[in-house]
């Protein structure tokens, strides 16, 4: 990078933080500050652990936005656990939202960025309550571990409902998932940098929340897609132990095993595709992010479709370990998917291509193992579809449900389970048209309870009064199970004898039984868990 651009940079990221920190009785006055708009007006000075704080507020909400929850991972804090926030007595104005953690694609979930310095969150309140213990809800962004931010979030809907929001930024991609030699044997936790981060800012809501109102004795996690895969790990993870008391995954569907042989393996080859073929912790530190970034591509991989490594101490069981056992994290647990998951990820929306062919149909198939592969030829032939696509969607959603159901089955022998399907089929696609249905996607259920939800290149399109309907009693349901445990009186402990899931959708929402009876699971299972040949 020329010098001239990285001076420029360091420039602006000095008088980025300068107006940060600015005093509010200096706003507008500093020239070239980004000021708080003209209809907002300041909240009052809440203390933090860190510091004091004051935010801004709108017509609806109090927002306090890119508040530090640990220092700033950079430098010789690459790759290690996050380390406390240095406290400060100057008021922080919390008015703007933080960099997004370092990532190369733009897509759904966030736009690139090559900031290591974003570990901040933001809350979400409402003024209009006398409670002052309200829920707190806690959500955990999609992106496949590898991208995401907490900025594409309105928490107006759930906080409308009763509860306090949290949104927040973690590392991300190899700078939060890396497992590799030199890093791992310096002696502090390793691998799972990003669900360390997840932790420390539970861990500043435990510390802070009751400032803002909220309970931190009733602390919910919640999250979708790579979200939902951290939700599942933080109900494994031990050093999550009493950080929450109730979870919702949503389309987190990740138990594969990521062995830590694999970890190893991608971690030395990107150390090496880097700059760094001594391997050494000191080299990997000073490599420029974009460096990292440029070969992360196998590390992200296995992200996007295993469960975080087992690296001892953050991780100390795999997915089928913990949950078979009970050896987890026993809160009450909302699970579910929506009914066309496998539409976001087909080449049209993924790679802006054309559309699947019966020989990219085959080449999925294939990616199961040789004697999986016939069965699943026999099961989802191609021509009883009307095109590849619509075969592909059809056979990942089975997959897709039994891991669910393989999830609902063994917490519910321990702890309340809530399961659901979102079923609307008409929900708004925020991407251009395509060859097949889109139907309910992945993604298509976060609108519903963060209005207009359109991701990072998306277009947001309105709900229209049936869905607007549906979308109410979601964030009702949501933020009840967050307050008491229990989303409504109509929805049952999940029962694996029964089946028993909830089926969201615009004309009635009700429960069903049977969920997976024809979803092939005895075929789905093992592949599910690692075990396909």
């Amino acid at each position: 990078m020329p010098k001239r651009s990285r001076t420029k940079r360091f420039v602006r990221s000095a008088f980025d933080a300068a107006c940060r920190l600015a005093p509010s009785a200096l706003l507008g006055v500093v020239a070239g500050c980004s000021t708080t708009p003209a209809d907002f007006k300041i909240t009052d000075v809440i203390q933090t652990t860190s510091g004091p704080v004051q935010g801004r507020q709108t017509a609806q909400l109090d927002e306090f936005l890119g508040i530090p929850y640990a220092a700033p991972p950079v430098g010789n804090l690459r790759w290690r656990p996050p380390a406390p926030v240095t406290s400060s007595r100057t008021t922080l104005r919390a008015t703007q939202f933080a960099p997004t953690c370092a990532q190369a694609p733009r897509g759904a979930f966030a736009s690139p960025s090559v900031s290591e310095d974003c570990l901040y969150l933001n809350v979400f309140t409402s003024r209009n309550t006398t409670s002052s213990h309200r829920p707190v809800m806690v959500w955990i962004h999609g992106g496949g571990l590898f991208s995401g931010e907490s900025n594409d979030y309105d928490a107006s809907a759930l906080v409308r409902a009763g509860a306090i929001v949290v949104t927040f930024n973690y590392r991300v991609g190899a700078l939060g998932f890396l497992s590799q030699p030199a890093l791992d044997a310096e002696g502090h936790a390793y691998a799972n940098y990003g669900l360390m981060d997840q932790q420390a800012a539970l861990r500043w809501v435990q510390a802070n929340i009751a400032a803002f109102g909220g309970d931190p004795r009733n602390v919910t996690i919640f999250g979708q897609s790579g979200g939902g895969t951290s939700v599942i790990a933080q109900i494994a993870s031990p050093t999550a132990a009493g950080l929450f008391q109730r979870a919702i995954v949503q389309s987190g569907t990740r138990v594969t095993p990521y062995t830590r042989k694999e970890a190893l393996d991608a971690g030395m080859a990107l150390a090496s595709a880097a700059g760094c073929p001594d391997q050494s912790a000191k080299c990997l530190r000073a490599l420029d992010v974009r460096q990292i970034l440029k070969y992360q591509g196998k590390i992200a991989r296995y992200l996007g479709t295993h469960y975080p490594v087992t690296d001892g101490t953050i991780i100390t069981h795999t997915a089928q370990q913990a949950f078979e056992t009970g050896a987890f994290n026993r809160v009450p647990i909302i699970n579910g998917l929506v009914a066309d998951e496998q539409a976001f990820f087909m080449p049209e929306i993924l790679m802006h291509a054309p559309p699947l062919t019966a020989a990219g149909y085959e080449r999925f198939l294939a990616a199961f193992g040789t004697t999986s592969r016939a069965s699943l030829q026999g099961i989802y032939p191609l021509k009883a579809y009307a095109n590849p696509s619509e075969a592909e969607i059809a056979a990942a959603q089975d997959l897709k449900i039994c891991t669910a159901r393989y999830l609902d089955r063994n917490w519910s022998k321990f702890v309340p389970v809530y399961a659901y399907s979102f079923d609307d089929r008409r929900a708004p696609s925020y991407f251009p048209p395509v060859s097949y249905r889109m139907g309910a996607y992945h993604t298509a259920e976060l609108q519903y309870l963060f209005p207009l939800f359109h991701g990072g290149a998306g277009t947001a399109h309105p709900l229209d009064g049936a869905q607007q309907n549906l979308a109410d009693l979601m964030a009702r349901d949501w933020v009840r199970f967050s307050a008491s445990g229990a989303p409504s009186d109509s929805w049952s402990h999940y029962s694996a004898s029964a089946g028993n899931v909830m089926h969201f959708n615009t004309d009635i929402s009700a429960i069903r039984t049977g969920y997976g009876e024809e979803s092939h699971c005895a075929l789905w299972e093992p592949i599910a868990l690692g075990a396909s040949n």
